[in-house]
């Protein structure tokens, strides 16, 4: 069970992302579940096309990573789990949307050598830039409509 001083550690690294982040395992292959649901409705909002609603999200995954670093060092491996919450139906009792479940969009895996050794500088990749080849980003879900 974790500590209070290491669950007020972890809100505090990641308090300037969106969306909350949950540490799920620090050692061995390390683990963060990133519910993006602000970031989706944002994307959602700006009707951003898919591959630049993708890009958008790998990077900011990589952020989460980042951000995460002190609570992983530790770690073999480091994986994002990006996660946001799906909407239904408008309720007519409420007149706001339904919960229709949870998406596991996609997960971002780096090595924790690679990743603490910052290699190719990848803490400072462009917004715009290709993810490098060596960190691993697997679509395993779907966006919502635009």
């Amino acid at each position: 069970m974790p500590s209070l001083l290491s669950l007020l550690v972890a809100a505090a690294l990641f308090a300037d992302l969106p969306g909350h982040v949950i540490v799920a395992k620090t050692t061995g292959n390390a683990l963060l579940i990133w519910d993006a649901t602000p970031e989706i409705a944002a994307i959602v909002s700006a009707k951003l096309s898919d591959a630049d609603a993708e890009a958008e999200i790998a990077h900011d995954a990589l952020r989460v990573l980042a951000e995460g670093l002190p609570l992983t060092a530790r770690a073999n491996s480091i994986a994002v789990r990006v996660i946001y919450e799906r909407t239904g139906d408008v309720s007519p009792v409420y007149g706001s949307p339904t919960f229709a479940g949870v998406e596991r969009y996609a997960i971002l895996t780096l090595d924790a050598r690679d990743a603490l050794s910052d290699r190719d500088r990848w803490r400072e990749l462009d917004s715009h830039a290709p993810l490098p080849h060596w960190i691993a980003y697997q679509i395993t879900g779907r966006l919502p409509p635009r």
